[in-house]
């Protein structure tokens, strides 16, 4: 896994952009997610705020909001036709608020629902598609009392995976790199494969939780060698 095939699913901001291809939102402070995704919540009619991805609502300020959709409840069509009810009410053109691309549908999201106002500010908000059980353990962020992101905790669980013969995604779980089969998508087995027995999904959490579950393994190089010069090029070191 690369870095360049994770980073699109942490870094937004950049669908909506004004006529001299200028982003139109901005990013959000934390004490805002909330007041901002319950507004939304009234519109959609689904739970978004307990179903918060990566730093969103973690960190001071996040560049989107990524919010995960329970895909066996509602279709991205049926999503798309409740946003465009509500810019319709509003006599505005849908194509300037809402998008769609691969598992998320984006919409350009007044902050802390502050609409309409003469000087409103929008943050995207980007409703991604899936289980959302899976996508807070899969797709779970970091705070700023590290200089890691999600997007790190990715690369050293490929690279642990990797080193065991297998392949970690975000998406699919932990499959075999040979045949492609499924090994598992339950938190607690994963970290059991990976990590040794008697691990659990709570260490799996961070890149400090990874690292300290595996100290002192007898592979502990092997393990995190792809993590370590992923991490160099973001001048980074492994805790």
């Amino acid at each position: 896994m690369k870095l360049n095939e994770i980073k699109p699913l942490f870094e937004g901001g950049n669908i909506f952009k004004d006529e001299n291809k200028k982003p139109v939102t901005v990013r959000i402070n934390k004490a805002d997610v909330d007041p901002t995704l319950k507004w939304l919540e009234k519109i959609v009619k689904l739970p978004l705020i307990d179903n918060k991805l990566g730093s969103t609502g973690i960190r001071s300020t996040s560049g989107d909001l990524d919010i995960a959709v329970d895909q066996s409840k509602i279709s991205k069509d049926e999503l798309v036709k409740k946003l465009k009810k509500w810019t319709d009410k509003y006599g505005l053109d849908s194509r300037e608020w809402i998008r769609k691309s691969g598992i998320s549908v984006h919409f350009k999201t007044p902050i802390r629902g502050d609409w309409p106002t003469d000087d409103p500010t929008f943050v995207q908000t980007d409703l991604m598609f899936g289980d959302p059980d899976w996508m807070k353990f899969s797709l779970q962020g970091s705070g700023d009392d590290t200089p890691y992101k999600g997007v790190h905790r990715q690369l050293l669980l490929a690279s642990i995976a990797k080193a065991n013969g297998l392949k970690w995604s975000s998406a699919a779980g932990l499959t075999s790199r040979e045949s492609g089969d499924l090994i598992s998508k339950d938190p607690d087995r994963i970290a059991e494969v990976l990590l040794g027995d008697g691990r659990t999904a709570k260490d799996l959490t961070t890149v400090e939780s990874i690292i300290k579950a595996i100290k002192g393994h007898p592979e502990y190089n092997e393990l995190v060698a792809d993590a370590k010069a992923a991490f160099a090029k973001d001048n980074l070191k492994l805790p």
